[in-house]
């Protein structure tokens, strides 16, 4: 989803071959084009875009719309991510607090 929320970004609709995709793909997995007919079928399924499967004589290509998740996607992600690391700060703060207290309360009462 991320190559196709950089590449469609500019375009609400977008052609794209299966080989540019296993292509992007390649560098962490190896997919066949029916594993990419699967994927999409479930990004169609999750409302973050609409496909439709060209197959001619010079290759197998997609035209891809990106619905309203799909193309806000890259913010989602990016504000997943700035959650994750506030709920790390919080903790570790929190952390940080306790063990403070805890050594005032030792020294108040054994002290």
């Amino acid at each position: 989803m991320t190559y196709l929320s950089e590449v469609c970004l500019a375009k609400r609709s977008y052609l794209i071959s299966a080989e540019q995709i296993a292509e992007f793909v390649s560098k962490k997995f190896l997919l066949s084009i029916a594993e990419i007919d699967d994927i999409l079928i479930s990004l169609n399924k999750d409302n973050y875009l609409d496909f439709v499967i060209s197959d001619s004589k010079h290759g197998y290509y997609y035209v891809i719309t990106l619905k309203n998740k799909g193309l806000t996607f890259k913010k989602d992600e990016k504000k997943k991510k700035k959650e994750l690391i506030m709920l790390f700060l919080r903790t570790l703060g929190i952390t940080i607090l306790s063990f403070v207290l805890g050594l005032l309360l030792r020294i108040i009462f054994n002290g």
